[in-house]
Formats: C-alpha cells, structure tokens, sequence
C-alpha cells in the first residue's frame, strides 16, 4: 500500500547520540503511515537511496527532522525546505521528492548562467517548487555522467553549480533537432532508461508526422488543411485546387522559411518569410517549370505543401489562437491557458518571434461576435486542443506533458489545427511577472511521473 503525498517540512539537525536514528517523525505521522521504528527504513530520494532509522518524536505532524550527515549522503542542499513525501509500507520506504531537472542549453556568462529563453521561466519553475515541495535545477548534457549529475540550483538569487542527485524526471528543453538526433543523445536516453528516470518531450515532431497521425482518426479530418509532400508533381495539383497554397519545412519554427503562393490570373505571387521579421516576395508564371523555380529557396529541406485556409484576420493581419496543454497530476490532458497571436503588420505568419502580439481570446472574440458565441467557441478550441494533444501523446514513443496547439478559425467560425509543438515557447504566456500557468502544470505532471510512473516500474 502506497499513502497519499504528504507536503513536508523537511528541516536539517546535527544528530549526535542517535548515529542510526538519522530521521525523527510525529507520532502522528508514524500511527498515520503505520510505520515500524524498529525496523531500517529506505530512503529514496532521486537517484539516491540511504538505509537508516526513524525515531518518533513530539513534534509538528508536517516537519520532519533529518540529520545533516543524511543530506549530505543524498547529495542535498543542507537547507529547510519543503518536500512532497510518500511512505511505502510494502516496501518500508519513504520516497521524498520530487526532484526535477530541466535539461537545455547552457551560455556562461559574466553573471552566470545563462538559459537563454527559458532563463526567466527557470526562475518561475524554482520559486514555485520549492514553495510546493520539491528540488529543481538545470544541467545541460555534459553535466551528466553515469556516476554523477551536477545541476545549476538557484541559491540567494544566483544559480550555482553543484552536485545533485539523479532526477525522479527530466524536462527536456533542448533547442536542437540536429542535437536531439545525435549518437550523444541518443545514448543519453538509453542511460536514462536503466536508472529508470522518466524524461518527457524528448523529441521534436515534425508536421508531417503530425498530419499523418491525426489524418487516421476519420473525426480529425474537418479540422486538418489538406497537407502533401512536396513535389513538383503536387505543387501543381494543389495550385490547380486552391487558390492559396503554403510550403512549410517538415522541421521548421518560429514562421520561419515558409512560403505563401497565391495565384493571380497567370501567375503565381510568393511570399517567403525568413524568421527576421522581413519577407520577400516574386512573381513567377504558372507554369510546369515553376518548382524548378522555386527549388533555390527550398535549400535542400524536405517541405510539405498545405491548403491555404481564408482564416479570421484582425485589423488587416493574420490571427490565431495559441492553446497550451499539459498532463496534470491524474495524467489526464487539460488546456492550461490560450492566447490569440496577431501578426505583425504585412506578415502572413503570427509567430510571436516574428514581432506578433497578444491578446486574450475571449475580449478578441467579442469584437467579432456576441460573447455568448465567443465562449462557446473558445470551450470548442479547448477541447480540440485536448484531442489532438490526447491523440499526440497516445500514438507518439515517449512521454508528453506539454503541447502547444496552433488553432485558426476561419469566417464561418470554423477551427483549423494549423500545427502542433512540443517545444512551445514560453514568451506567449501574458503575465510573466507571475507564476505562469505552464508552470504549475509541469510541477503537477513532474509529481506524478517521480511519485506514480517510477513506483509502477
């Protein structure tokens, strides 16, 4: 039998006449937890395991007093701190955790590390787990050795390097595809396996493989754009179908080297977008040689082709809608926030990279239709968002807990899945001099895979 997690003030003490008893608890938490004192308890805590003693004690039910020595040993700051503690009483063991690491790149700095676009959200994530209980630092892929882990754990405001125990599970923030494919990567994964240590988003997803996925379920269809490979073959096929076409690259970001071609008469207009906030335009003919035109500017990327939907514009520029969903603490996918995201002005994408705005979706909806309507419709985006983050995560290897869904409506109010992240940027969230919602919904997923996912392993 497992016992429900306990919040617990865990509080460091010099123990010197009890060399085995390391660990006082109430007596109401070992009448509660039916814990045997005369027996060795284990301690598990990430990667870390101690055999010691509990001592009963008349103190408050929720602290728990742990010899320094012991903190050591697990490779712990020896500071007060809040934890989340489960008791085992088949096993006899006391699982305190969670300990979370977040794996990304790394800049160093005058002032230390650097996490790059993650740094404030960093910040966020360590306020509001050691508020809630728990450990969380930072390390990038060399920190990591089969004997040891050192993290960046943020100590008086500054974040400072030091050895950390194994993580119950890793949040993986890499940037780069080509990097996520590497033999050192790759090797990294198989570690984590054998010490069985949960890591999720661990891969990006290309738009291809996405279309795939959710195209097999038949109820998907109405909200999917036709989508092809690109060829020379489709690209004609497709112009001769829609006015407006674009070709986006299978592993592309942030609006980045897609092209929109519109079809004017005899010719074709192109856009292309570079991710620089400038886009540049031509004219070609509409006519059998116009991949071969257009095969400069693809620069060797496999790219797909998709129907160009008429989707809702806002003051004359391109809008969509941002929702960000996350597993909780059930592993059940909800909708953690949305935003909708306003192009720049004469952009054709509404990346916020791209110089894009924000805006709440429901005070956005209002100005096009009733708010009776605009709830409604923002409860449809939701649930949509579920599905697709739901179907994602059932038929992709690995774990997800977090997912960017990219949502367009177009002027019959229907929705378009236009794409889906697994790397979802953390600049559109609205308030950032808070505790982001993201933020709060990782902490809940991180509890469940240290405390539910590894015991079941």
């Amino acid at each position: 039998m497992t016992n429900s997690l306990l919040p617990i003030t865990i509080i460091p003490v010099q123990m010197f006449q009890y060399l085995d008893e390391r660990i006082r608890i109430s007596h109401s938490l070992i009448n509660y937890w039916e814990i045997d004192t005369k027996k060795p308890i284990r301690i598990t805590v990430g990667g870390k395991h101690v055999i010691t003693h509990v001592e009963a004690a008349s103190i408050t039910k929720n602290e728990m007093y742990v010899d320094k020595e012991l903190f050591q040993d697990l490779s712990l700051p020896i500071q007060e701190g809040q934890w989340i503690v489960s008791y085992s009483h088949q096993e006899h063991s006391l699982h305190i955790g969670p300990i979370i690491g977040l794996l990304t790149n790394v800049s160093m700095t005058e002032n230390g590390p650097n996490f790059h676009s993650i740094h404030s959200f960093c910040e966020e994530l360590h306020e509001l787990i050691t508020e809630i209980g728990g450990l969380f630092y930072v390390f990038q892929l060399n920190d990591f050795s089969d004997r040891k882990i050192e993290g960046y754990y943020l100590k008086d405001e500054q974040w400072e390097k030091r050895t950390v125990p194994y993580p119950d599970v890793i949040y993986n923030r890499i940037h780069s595809r080509k990097f996520e494919a590497s033999p050192a990567f790759q090797s990294f994964k198989t570690t984590l396996l054998s010490k069985r240590i949960a890591m999720f988003n661990d891969q990006f997803l290309s738009k291809d493989y996405v279309h795939d996925l959710l195209f097999k379920e038949d109820y998907m269809h109405p909200y999917l754009p036709e989508t092809k490979m690109l060829t020379a073959q489709t690209l004609d096929a497709m112009l001769k179908k829609y006015n407006s076409v674009f070709i986006k690259p299978i592993n592309g970001s942030q609006g980045r080297n897609i092209m929109k071609l519109s079809k004017v008469e005899e010719r074709v207009h192109v856009i292309r977008s570079t991710g620089g906030g400038r886009d540049y335009s031509q004219s070609y003919h509409l006519d059998q040689q116009l991949y071969s035109k257009l095969t400069p500017s693809l620069r060797g990327k496999i790219y797909l082709i998709q129907q160009a939907i008429p989707l809702l514009e806002y003051k004359n520029r391109q809008l969509d809608f941002r929702v960000l969903c996350h597993k909780n603490l059930a592993n059940m996918w909800k909708a953690t926030s949305a935003v909708a995201r306003i192009s720049a002005d004469k952009q054709f994408v509404s990346n916020i990279a791209r110089g894009g705005e924000l805006m709440k979706p429901i005070k956005l909806l209002t100005q096009i239709s009733d708010r009776e309507t605009a709830i409604q419709q923002l409860i449809l985006m939701k649930e949509l968002a579920m599905e697709t983050a739901m179907l994602v995560s059932r038929n992709v290897d690995g774990f997800f807990g977090e997912l960017g869904i990219d949502i367009g409506m177009d002027h019959d109010g229907k929705l378009w899945i236009i794409e889906v992240n697994s790397k979802p940027s953390k600049s559109f969230e609205e308030d950032a001099r808070k505790i982001r919602p993201s933020a709060k919904a990782l902490l809940e997923y991180c509890t469940f895979l240290s405390f539910s996912w590894r015991r079941e392993q």
